[in-house]
């Protein structure tokens, strides 16, 4: 029977207020025959979790409440329950990646391909281009003869390749030039020196080796052992007539001119009026203006 009172009186104790008031009735004494029965803090505990939901009157019972509902704390449903952060893969990234290195790759092996074809291009064009100057100069400007025999010893030996030209060319005193025509030598072209202008006055002194041009000798001079006439260097004196009078003084006709070659006593020249004579213009066939063969003569002739 005092059971059920205490059950009874533990279970009406809902509130702060009902707690209160039970223990003042438990400071009126044990022998205080209405006084209620000790309470049962196990019993209080034992209540329904509804219960404590509703009736947490006291900081105890707060403290109480998040105990049992942290034991209450599945950790791995509640995990399970974490909606996971979908990371998607890099590798179609990695891929398009490559694909575009790959691309501009192509396109520099292509241009690389291009530029090296367009240097051979260019340089078979630059060569072309040479070939074809060449061509043209050695047509119209330029051309190589050859030295025959020694009749322009000491400046000229026989077999010494020379280049020739024509361009905007007059011919004017010591020139060394090749002379064409069908009449002379048999149409071979011949390398002699011009010693009279149209319109001078040749006179040779066979006797003493001197030449005189509108009245007035040649200087004359030898210096390291070589004889130098006008200038330009001759093997010897002039002594040998051909078919010029000793003394005798010849006028150069107009656009024609006096050549003679610097071995003087032997040489086919124009002192031979039979064969060679006063050259007309249109007999020269150029200046001789460089030596490039043999090496050693290779350079500007004097």
């Amino acid at each position: 029977m005092q059971e059920e009172k205490d059950k009874k009186a533990q279970d009406s104790m809902d509130s702060i207020d009902d707690i209160e008031e039970y223990m003042k009735k438990m400071q009126g004494g044990e022998d205080d025959p209405d006084a209620p029965p000790p309470l049962d803090l196990g019993a209080l505990k034992r209540k329904p979790k509804q219960e404590e939901e509703v009736k947490m009157d006291s900081i105890d019972d707060l403290e109480q409440y998040k105990k049992s509902i942290s034991s209450d704390f599945d950790e791995k449903k509640a995990m399970e329950a974490i909606t996971p952060i979908e990371v998607k893969s890099t590798r179609h990234i990695e891929l398009q990646k490559e694909a575009e290195q790959k691309a501009e790759q192509r396109i520099e092996n292509v241009k690389s391909a291009h530029t090296a074809a367009g240097e051979v291009f260019d340089w078979l064009e630059s060569i072309l281009m040479a070939v074809l100057i060449i061509v043209l100069l050695f047509t119209f400007v330029v051309r190589v003869n050859t030295v025959d025999g020694e009749s322009m010893l000491p400046t000229l030996t026989g077999g010494q390749k020379l280049i020739v030209t024509d361009l905007f060319y007059t011919p004017s005193y010591n020139d060394v030039v090749i002379v064409q025509a069908p009449r002379l030598d048999g149409g071979k072209p011949i390398v002699k020196r011009v010693i009279g202008l149209p319109g001078d006055t040749i006179k040779i002194d066979f006797d003493n080796g001197v030449v005189y041009r509108n009245g007035e000798a040649l200087k004359t001079e030898t210096s390291g052992g070589k004889i130098y006439e006008d200038g330009h260097t001759i093997l010897d004196l002039t002594h040998r007539n051909l078919e010029m009078v000793n003394g005798q003084e010849y006028t150069v006709p107009e656009n024609s001119y006096f050549v003679m070659g610097d071995n003087r006593n032997n040489s086919k020249d124009s002192r031979l009026f039979s064969e060679i004579g006063f050259i007309d213009r249109k007999y020269i066939a150029g200046r001789a203006v460089f030596s490039i063969f043999p090496f050693n003569s290779f350079g500007f002739l004097q």
